[in-house]
Formats: structure tokens, C-alpha cells, sequence
């Protein structure tokens, strides 16, 4: 059972990592370095967590210590802080290979992960590489993990994280066409949202099933799906997708 955790790089993911903790565990003890001053204080009052000086007091605090920072930043961080043989070190920084990350927390151990915002409701699939005990238990407390001993896989596997944001702003334009088209939008957006859920559930639901069988059973010709889909590959829409998760890959390759 883990009973601590502190978080260096208290910024935009972490806020939402500890609202999910928090939630998933009201007794785990959460120490934030005070990096950003009034932000990680706020936070840390919202959260019940505990604000403390700087990096090194995090490690002080806690064998468990998540560094999220900016993967320009993440070497310097480390490298200023005096880590010790128990530690486990959880990078979330995109493209920084362990083996760029090893020395900077040695003796500790390092494990690189990729969870998502919606950590905070408990939904996030997160990367982790390699596999290990106590980051696995660890997020499994924020959804579901998902193991790559493979880093290229790992780094691969980690642009789904671009995606995830991307999914936004699809959502954002359908329910943007619907309440223009005169649909209220506090019914446009839950419909979206709903839809895209659902259809979501339904991959998960028949996982005997490839996704492109179920695009199938509802494209069937001269339907609107199937018409609605003639014009986005027309147009190649779906290739700008694929066009885009090569650049993330290709960007994250040349951090590593």
C-alpha cells in the first residue's frame, strides 16, 4: 500500500494527478514543492496535500516522487536533488529516454509514465515503462495501466497522450455545427459527449471485434454514415490524423 508521494513540477498535469489521488485515497500523504509559490499553495490547500520548501524537501519527504516538469526541464530538476537507493523516480516528461534519465536520479531507480488529465476522474490509461510494483499501484489508482517494457513501443504507444487533446477539439467543432444549426447547446453538448462515449463503450464492450468491423455495420452504403464518411476521406481527413501522430512520434524521437 502506498502511504506517500510528492510531485516535483507542481504545473498543469499535476493538478489533476492530485485531485485523483486525493480522490482515489484520502489518507495518502501528497507533497508539493513550492515551485510556483501561491499556485502549489492553493492547491495544496484544496487537495489536502502539503506544500512544501523545494525539491529536495519533496524527496525528503517521500521514497515516491512523480517529477513532472517540462522535458526541458526535467534534467536540471533532478540533477538538484540528492536522491537516495529507495527512491523511485516517475518521469512524465515526453520523449526523455531513461537512459538520459538514469544518471540524473542516481542511485534511485527511474520509470517513465504517460498519464492523462482525466487522472482526476479515474479514466486515465497510463503508459508506464518498464514495468514496476510500486508505480503501477500507484496509478492504478488513477485508471488503468498499461505496461511497455519496449521504450520505442513506449514512445509510440505515448502519442496517444496529443490524441487525447486532439479529441477535444473534434468534440468542440461537432457541438460548435450543432448549436449553430439551432439546437440548444446545453442539449448539444451532452449529446456529443454522450455519443462519443458511447461509442467508445461499445469498442471496449466487443473486443472481438476490429473498430473498423463496427464502422462497417453502421456505414452501410447510402446511409448518412457512410455518405459523412465518403466526404471526410475525400477530403483525407483521417490521413491528417495519421499525418499528425507522425510528427508527434517523429518530435518526441528526436527529444530522446
Amino acid at each position: 500500500m502506498i502511504e506517500s508521494v510528492g510531485i516535483i513540477g507542481v504545473g498543469h498535469l499535476a493538478t489533476y494527478l492530485v485531485e485523483g489521488l486525493r480522490k482515489a485515497d484520502p489518507n495518502l500523504e501528497i507533497f508539493l514543492s513550492q515551485f510556483k509559490g501561491d499556485f502549489t499553495e492553493s492547491l495544496a490547500e484544496r487537495f489536502s496535500a502539503t506544500a512544501v520548501a523545494d525539491n529536495q524537501a519533496v524527496a525528503d519527504c517521500t521514497n515516491l516522487v512523480i517529477v513532472s516538469t517540462r522535458p526541458g526541464d526535467i534534467l536540471a530538476a533532478c540533477e538538484a536533488v540528492s536522491f537516495r537507493t529507495e527512491h523511485t523516480i516517475v518521469s512524465t516528461a515526453a520523449g526523455i529516454s531513461l537512459a538520459i534519465l538514469e544518471p540524473a536520479v542516481a542511485p534511485a531507480s527511474v520509470v517513465r509514465a504517460m498519464p492523462i488529465t482525466c487522472a482526476a476522474i479515474h479514466r486515465s490509461p497510463t503508459l508506464l515503462c518498464p514495468d514496476h510494483k510500486i508505480a503501477s499501484s500507484l496509478f492504478d489508482l488513477l485508471g488503468s495501466v498499461h505496461v511497455l517494457d519496449d521504450e520505442e513501443h513506449f514512445t509510440s504507444a505515448s502519442v496517444s497522450t496529443a490524441y487525447y487533446g486532439w479529441v477535444y477539439a473534434l468534440l468542440d467543432k461537432a457541438v460548435a455545427w450543432i448549436a449553430e444549426a439551432g439546437v440548444p447547446r446545453e442539449i448539444a453538448r451532452p449529446l456529443i459527449l454522450e455519443t462519443t462515449r458511447g461509442a467508445a463503450e461499445m469498442g471496449m464492450a466487443r473486443r472481438d471485434q476490429d473498430l473498423s468491423e463496427l464502422l462497417d455495420s453502421l456505414a452501410t452504403p447510402g446511409g448518412i454514415t457512410r455518405d459523412g464518411l465518403q466526404t471526410l476521406e475525400d477530403r483525407q481527413s483521417l490521413e491528417a490524423w495519421v499525418e499528425a501522430m507522425e510528427m508527434v512520434l517523429k518530435r518526441m524521437r528526436r527529444s530522446s
